[in-house]
C-alpha cells in the first residue's frame, strides 16, 4: 500500500468520530420530517431502500473490521439498489484503504450530488478536505475529446467511448500508460500521456485517413544505383581502352624484336666449309630497353585492364541490385520530406596487386 495524500486521508478518518456515515436513511416505514424533502429516495422502491440498507450495514461492520475488499463489494451492490450519498461516502473510505484514489475521488464527488445532504456537515467538511488533498497530491484531472466519427478511443486497454465525444475523469499520472484512438481505413493514433497533478490535462486527438498519410518513398537517394553503373560502365570502357593499348604495345614490341633480327642476321657455316647468311628469316638480335620497355607496357596495361574489368563489372552488377532492392514503397509513418534518409549499403572499390573488387558496409 502507497502512504502520502492517502495515508493522511485515512489518519484523519480513523481520528474522527463520525467518519463513517450513517445508514443511507431512516427505515422505509419512518415517516419523514414535516417539510423534509428526501430527492435521493425519489422513485426508490421501499423494497430496493431495505436491501440496500441491509447491504450498507454488512459492509460498514466489514470497513470497521478491516474487510475492504469484501466491503467494497457490498457497498458497489447496495448502489444497485439506491444511489444514496451515504453509500458513496462509505465507499470511498473503503477504497482508500485499498489503495485507489481515483476511484475514491469519483465516490466522494457522489457524496455532494445533492449539496452534500444527508451526510453531517462534519462528513461534507471531510469530503470537502479530502477531494481538495486527492486532487492536488495524488490526482490529475484528464479530459480527452475526438470529433472523429466512429473512433474507439481506449485509456490502457480500456474503452472509454466511441467518437465523437469526450470523456472527462481523474486519474493516477504515474498509471496511466496509453492513450489510443483508432478506426478502420484511419492512422491509429497512440499518445504516451505526460499529466500533472492537481490540473486539467486536455488531450484532443485527430485521427488522419491512411491515403493521406501513407507516401511512397525508396530506401535511399535513386541516384546511388545509377551513379554505380554510370561508373562502372566508365571503368569498362576505360578498360577496354587499355586492352587496346596493351595489344598495341605488344604489336610494337613483335614489330621491334623482328626489326632488330633484320638487322642482325645470323651467320653459320655448312657442311662444306661455306659461310651463308640468314639475314631476313634467323636473327640474333639482343634487345636494348627501347625494345623491352614495349613488352613491359603492354603487360602494364593489361593487369591494369584485367583489374578495371573487375572492378567495373563489380561496380555494374552492385548498380543493377541497388536498383533492384531500392523499389519505392509505402510508409505510414510521419517522416519530414526533407529529412535526409542515409543509404543503407557503402561501398567502397579497392584495386590490389592480383584482385580487385569493393568493400561494402551495411547500416541498420
Amino acid at each position: 500500500m502507497r502512504w502520502g495524500a492517502i495515508g493522511l486521508v485515512l489518519a484523519v478518518l480513523a481520528a474522527a468520530g463520525s467518519a463513517t456515515a450513517a445508514p443511507p436513511a431512516a427505515k422505509p416505514g419512518d415517516a419523514p420530517k414535516a417539510g423534509e424533502k428526501r430527492p435521493w429516495a425519489e422513485g426508490v422502491s421501499d423494497t430496493n431502500q431495505q436491501k440496500a440498507t441491509k447491504l450498507f450495514d454488512e459492509a460498514t461492520d466489514l470497513l470497521k473490521d478491516a474487510f475492504f475488499k469484501r466491503a467494497v463489494d457490498l457497498y458497489l451492490e447496495a448502489l444497485k439498489y439506491w444511489d444514496h450519498p451515504a453509500i458513496h461516502f462509505n465507499l470511498a473510505k473503503a477504497l482508500m484503504n485499498l489503495d485507489d484514489p481515483a476511484a475514491a475521488y469519483e465516490h466522494l464527488k457522489a457524496s455532494m450530488r445533492f449539496g452534500g445532504a444527508p451526510l453531517t456537515d462534519e462528513q461534507q467538511e471531510q469530503v470537502k478536505r479530502f477531494t481538495k488533498l486527492l486532487y492536488e497530491t495524488e490526482l490529475a484531472e484528464l479530459v480527452i475529446e475526438t470529433e472523429e466519427p466512429g473512433a474507439k478511443v481506449t485509456l490502457d486497454g480500456v474503452e472509454l467511448f466511441i467518437g465523437p465525444g469526450k470523456w472527462q475523469g481523474v486519474v493516477r499520472p504515474e498509471k496511466t500508460k496509453s492513450l489510443i484512438a483508432a478506426k478502420p481505413g484511419f492512422q491509429t493514433q497512440q499518445v504516451q500521456p505526460e499529466l500533472q497533478k492537481g490540473k486539467v490535462n486536455t488531450i484532443r486527438l485527430e485521427l488522419t485517413p491512411l491515403e493521406m498519410s501513407t507516401r511512397y518513398v525508396h530506401d535511399f537517394d535513386t541516384w546511388i544505383p545509377w551513379a554505380f553503373i554510370g561508373g562502372g560502365a566508365a571503368v569498362l570502357a576505360g578498360g577496354g581502352l587499355l586492352t587496346w593499348q596493351a595489344t598495341k604495345s605488344f604489336d610494337d614490341y613483335d614489330k621491334a624484336v623482328a626489326q632488330c633480327n633484320a638487322d642482325n642476321p645470323l651467320t653459320f657455316t655448312n657442311d662444306a666449309g661455306v659461310v651463308q647468311d640468314g639475314s631476313g628469316r634467323i636473327g640474333t638480335c639482343v634487345a636494348d630497353s627501347s625494345v623491352t620497355s614495349k613488352k613491359s607496357d603492354g603487360e602494364t596495361f593489361q593487369n591494369i585492364s584485367i583489374a578495371a574489368y573487375a572492378v567495373g563489372g563489380a561496380a555494374v552488377l552492385t548498380g543493377i541490385i541497388l536498383a533492384a532492392i531500392n523499389t519505392e514503397h509505402p510508409v505510414t509513418e510521419e517522416v519530414p520530406a526533407d529529412e535526409p534518409v542515409e543509404a543503407p549499403i557503402t561501398l567502397v572499390p579497392y584495386v590490389g596487386p592480383s584482385q580487385a573488387g569493393f568493400t561494402a558496409t551495411f547500416g541498420f
